[in-house]
């Protein structure tokens, strides 16, 4: 039997071998807001941020958002598209979740947290800016499944990815 018949056989065994896995439509979607258009550069800037379950079945989620590189991020950037940098640095690790922690989320759910930070931890100078929020989850499935006893439930997991929240557009004065 040639080499490549015989990986395709293999692979094949392979296929009808590994139990099926239950498809789920279990989707995560997140929103940004602001109560307001223009704050001020010595005030604070008010930011609403909802996750919710876009999709059709029930979906696990951490009540907890992980604040920092890699968790829960917010990038701003300028007029001409370019990313503000700061000297801020949100870096918060969460303790470690207790199965009290999560939600689940039907349909149609969401749970959200509003964020209020010096307008400096995001922006230096007056002008005109775009708001955008990456959230990964901080959580990695088999922890939550082997350390945590979770449910079968689905789960918004770390290998889930990034989520991008959409753009909102905030202007910022003296």
């Amino acid at each position: 039997m040639k080499p490549t018949v015989l990986a395709l056989l293999v692979l094949l065994m392979l296929a009808v071998s590994v139990p099926a896995q239950r498809t789920t439509d279990s989707q995560l979607g997140i929103r940004l807001r602001s109560d307001q258009d223009s704050y001020s550069l010595r005030g604070a800037i008010h930011l609403e941020i909802i996750r919710e379950n876009t999709g059709a079945d029930r979906l696990l989620v951490c009540r907890q958002w992980g604040w920092g590189i890699a968790r829960t991020e917010v990038h701003v950037f300028d007029a001409t598209g370019k990313e503000v940098q700061t000297d801020f640095m949100a870096d918060e690790l969460p303790p470690p979740p207790q199965p009290y922690d999560f939600v689940l989320l039907s349909s149609g759910d969401f749970i959200g947290t509003r964020l209020e930070e010096p307008t400096k931890h995001f922006v230096t100078k007056p002008g005109d800016y775009e708001f955008v929020v990456k959230y990964t989850s901080y959580l990695s499935e088999s922890y939550a499944r082997q350390a945590m006893k979770m449910p079968n439930d689905p789960f918004w997991s770390r290998e889930r990815g990034t989520i991008l929240s959409n753009r909102i557009k905030l202007h910022v004065n003296e």
